[in-house]
């Protein structure tokens, strides 16, 4: 898909600016030469080259976002100072043009962090704003606490938390007030078990995985599914899943995983009129580990 890797470097075009990033290829491009002349410009290519070409092939099929690569510019911006510098000193014009290039920079990473700026100017928005990715975290994530505190108080006992994704699981787990979690190195909230590595929380500790059983401790009442001498400590408890959208069903994993499930609640945080983001909230009763 040729368009997809334009959607990724028209993507870089705007997340750094289109005079730095011009500046910053064209230095990467005309160091190429230097590769074997210099050992700096050889460790600072290869620094970040692998990183950008691994991107970009991945590309060919759907465009990678352009924070994906964000290491690759570390080497990328030194040797794009190294290339610039000597040539900035010795051209007035030049200087006048980084001058320039940084300014441009500056305001769009101001107006991109703050669009509000372009409706006190009398700019309205008529598409998606950019920045609304960025807003109602708080709000929701804060809604969903007073959610499940109500029930707890409700049911008389806790509830875990998973999220349909893992943006959500790591926007709901950083505003929660409560970060409770179930065990050391567990996060405050889940994404749906699966056997398949998929993200950083495919690595932490889930509610799925078994613990070892100490010697003497009976098992759970109505345990079906056991690993070696292991056991399951969210066996038999009750969950709240939350999934973006306006979806009134779960999916399998979690339909599969628990006894009952029913819709408790929608939570929609809105700006200017506009729906930022919604969420349904379900209760999931009993849990029972899924066979492998």
């Amino acid at each position: 898909h040729p368009t997809e890797v334009l959607s990724f470097l028209g993507q870089h075009f705007l997340a750094y600016s289109p005079f730095l990033f011009l500046a910053l290829a064209w230095a990467v491009i005309a160091s190429w030469r230097r590769v074997n002349q210099q050992f700096k410009v050889l460790f600072l290519m290869w620094f970040g080259l692998p990183v950008f070409l691994f991107y970009l092939l991945l590309s060919l099929n759907k465009a990678a976002a352009p924070n994906w690569d964000g290491l690759a510019f570390l080497g990328f911006g030194l040797l794009a100072i190294y290339f610039w510098w000597e040539k900035l000193e010795a051209g007035v014009t030049l200087r006048l043009g980084a001058i320039v290039a940084i300014l441009v920079g500056l305001t769009m990473s101001v107006v991109a962090l703050d669009t509000d700026l372009l409706r006190a100017a009398g700019y309205q928005l008529d598409r998606s704003d950019p920045s609304d990715r960025m807003r109602g975290w708080k709000s929701a994530s804060r809604a969903l606490e007073k959610m499940r505190i109500d029930l707890e108080s409700k049911l008389g006992e806790k509830l875990f938390l998973i999220a349909d994704a893992r943006d959500r699981a790591s926007e709901i787990s950083f505003y929660l007030r409560d970060k409770r979690v179930e065990s050391p190195g567990h996060p405050p909230v889940y994404i749906p078990e699966s056997q398949d590595m998929v993200n950083q929380f495919s690595f932490w500790p889930r509610y799925d995985e078994f613990v070892e059983l100490k010697p003497g401790t009976p098992r759970p009442e109505g345990e079906t599914y056991t690993e070696e001498n292991g056991i399951n400590p969210f066996v038999g408890r009750d969950a709240l899943f939350i999934r973006s959208g306006e979806k009134n069903h779960v999916p399998h994993s979690i339909r599969a995983a628990f006894q009952s499930t029913e819709p408790v609640g929608t939570i929609e945080v809105q700006r200017h009129g506009k729906v930022l983001r919604t969420w349904q909230v379900f209760l999931c009763r009993n849990y029972r580990t899924l066979p492998l």
